[in-house]
């Protein structure tokens, strides 16, 4: 059974932004979080429930020469499905395609998973690789985070609740490999124990540019900035990968501090990472 809620179905994005400065009101999309947190009774009691899934004003893909823009509420589907996404961000449209199941990819959107903010949600990484800007709107204005710093801690970001994700803007990066490596304790259905998302850029055999995103590693998911720097003017080579996967690895702890699952995911990190750069590198290469 859900917990009592009241519901309400605002006709524009404008009539949302007005409901939801109300005391303990939740936007839902797709549901497949809020529908959860309902059933487990972890809301206030009677939250008022704002409809946001029949706004047009909210789903929709553009694209200029630099850029891809998005709104939170296209489909992790509509995404893994979407020519534009496979070409200009092909990390994305891979990690949506590994989201939970068919059902679930129908159903939930960009702007969900980013918002829940899940150490292990499937977009982020990707997100971050792209250098995602977040545009969030609320009845006084609108202002743009950079993805890197949205996320505060687990299932915590810098969103108001009088604030709506309206759009999410992605870098294009030209010329560069991609590599997704994902961790799970099964072949379907699961949730990722460990995300490497990555990119690199090549220039006569030597990486001009490494791009390194990883997700359920630590508290929030975080660009390996130490070991993309360590990688620059490096040439391409299972030892040069192997290393770099022990920067991020320390990275990690020094972020997470050590905790049980450590000897554990430290050299698994390691491994996934020297596996992402491998495929980036073979892309780029090729």
């Amino acid at each position: 059974m859900l917990q009592p809620f009241s519901y309400t179905c605002p006709k524009d994005t404008e009539e949302a932004l007005v409901l939801l400065n109300n005391a303990g009101a939740r936007p839902i999309a797709g549901g497949t979080d809020l529908v959860i947190q309902l059933r487990a009774k972890r809301l206030p009691s009677n939250p008022l429930v704002v409809d946001l899934s029949h706004l047009d004003e909210l789903h929709f893909l553009a694209e200029t020469e630099n850029q891809l823009k998005l709104g939170p509420l296209l489909t992790h589907q509509e995404l893994a499905d979407s020519p534009q996404i496979q070409q200009g961000a092909p990390l994305l449209a891979q990690a949506c395609r590994r989201v939970g199941t068919p059902q679930i990819r129908e159903r939930g959107t960009l702007g969900g998973n980013i918002v829940h903010a899940s150490p292990a949600a499937d977009t982020l990484p990707p997100l971050l690789v792209h250098d995602a800007f977040f545009t969030l709107q609320s009845a006084y204005g609108t202002r743009s985070l950079a993805a890197n710093s949205f996320f505060r801690a687990p299932y915590q970001t810098e969103i108001s609740s009088a604030e709506l994700l309206v759009q999410v803007s992605l870098q294009k990066l030209f010329g560069f490999g991609f590599g997704y490596q994902r961790l799970i304790r099964r072949q379907a259905v699961g949730i990722a124990r460990l995300i490497v998302a990555g990119a690199l850029l090549l220039e006569a055999g030597r990486i001009r540019e490494a791009r390194i995103a990883c997700g359920a590693a630590a508290p929030t998911v975080f660009r390996a900035h130490q070991a993309e720097s360590w990688l620059a003017g490096k040439k391409c080579g299972a030892e040069i990968f192997r290393k770099a996967g022990e920067l991020v690895s320390a990275e990690m702890i020094e972020r997470s501090g050590v905790r049980w699952s450590t000897p554990y995911k430290q050299p698994v990190l390691a491994t996934l990472v020297k596996r992402a750069l491998d495929q980036a590198a073979a892309i780029a290469n090729g």
